[in-house]
């Protein structure tokens, strides 16, 4: 995660007894899935759009269970071992 690397190291500088929880819900907020901000996006444009980025959502919704514990999980190792080196 280079992202993490660069805020870690030259960006913010987060106090030793927070940093871990803090990265943590960092980490869960940039992988939660994007509808709402897509939606207002797309109420912008024209009929078009709105049905394609509909049915594109639709499918962000049905693969997002899976994919979102998969990646918590994977989040939540990351995080786990860091604290423990």
């Amino acid at each position: 995660f280079f992202p993490l690397f660069f805020l870690k190291h030259f960006v913010w500088n987060i106090p030793d007894d927070i940093d871990d929880a803090f990265y943590l819900v960092l980490m869960i907020v940039f992988i939660t899935p994007t509808a709402n901000n897509i939606m207002i996006m797309v109420e912008l444009g024209d009929k078009v759009s709105k049905e394609g980025i509909s049915r594109l959502l639709g499918w962000q919704y049905f693969f997002a269970p899976a994919l979102l514990s998969i990646n918590v999980s994977i989040i939540v190792y990351l995080v786990n071992s860091s604290i423990q080196s």
